[in-house]
């Protein structure tokens, strides 16, 4: 393991309280869910943290989930899907009142970028967490951005969130959104990004585990090299 490996995963170890602000319900079956972390945890936007479930008792009490706020928010943002049935997990969440803690390991995970590389954001339904986050750093950066930006946002049933805050950012910024109902629209989009930056480009994916291990074969078909790809396959978001 290198150095940056061990830097990324390290701060699995590390546990601490977070308490429960609020909850709201973004479209369909996608609530958001707001907590408040000590003053001076930091994280990178992309990463991801290890939540568990204090004020009941529950099977599998801990789950990850991406951030999807900066640092500079104040806060520890979470968005996910929510079935009529939910689990046991997700129902505690439900059931959290304001001023209540759950607890956290991490950040952990290297879905961040220094680099001024174009970028592609390729998102498969509530994978578009970890977006969030990384496109508002971008737009934070007081330095010059990649020449080229580009967040593909897949989703079979239209349930896109977030959609508002990247409008915004793609009239301060050179960063286009594609919002995308189907896989052969996606694949036409990722391929024609590829064959203008190919190695050039920096490739982000977060979705299903199917989609992000099909989407890395296309990449790295098409000569993509393995470097250059970056994976977040979430289970059961």
């Amino acid at each position: 393991m290198n150095m940056n490996m061990i830097k990324d995963f390290l701060p699995i170890f590390k546990k601490r309280e977070i308490v429960f602000k609020e909850k709201y319900h973004e479209v369909g079956e996608i609530y958001t869910f707001i907590f408040q972390a000590e003053e001076d945890f930091l994280w990178e936007p992309g990463q991801h943290g290890v939540f568990t479930i204090k004020h009941t008792k529950i099977n599998k009490p801990t789950r990850a989930f991406s951030i999807a706020s900066t640092p500079s928010e104040g806060h520890i943002k979470i968005s996910m899907k929510i079935p009529e049935k939910p689990s046991a997990f997700k129902q505690a969440l439900l059931n959290l009142q304001p001023g209540m803690k759950i607890s956290m390991r991490g950040p952990i995970g290297s879905m961040y970028t220094a680099e001024k590389k174009p970028l592609l954001f390729i998102a498969g339904g509530i994978g578009i967490t970890p977006y969030r986050a990384l496109m508002k750093e971008l737009v934070s950066r007081s330095e010059d951005l990649p020449k080229e930006v580009r967040l593909l946002y897949m989703d079979s049933k239209e349930q896109f969130i977030y959609t508002e805050e990247f409008e915004k950012v793609g009239k301060e910024r050179p960063i286009t959104t594609r919002y995308l109902v189907n896989r052969a629209d996606l694949y036409q989009q990722i391929d024609h990004f590829v064959k203008q930056n190919r190695n050039e480009g920096e490739y982000f994916v977060a979705g299903p585990k199917a989609m992000v291990k099909s989407i890395e074969k296309s990449l790295k078909n098409q000569g993509v090299g393995k470097k250059n790809i970056k994976k977040d396959p979430f289970i059961g978001y």
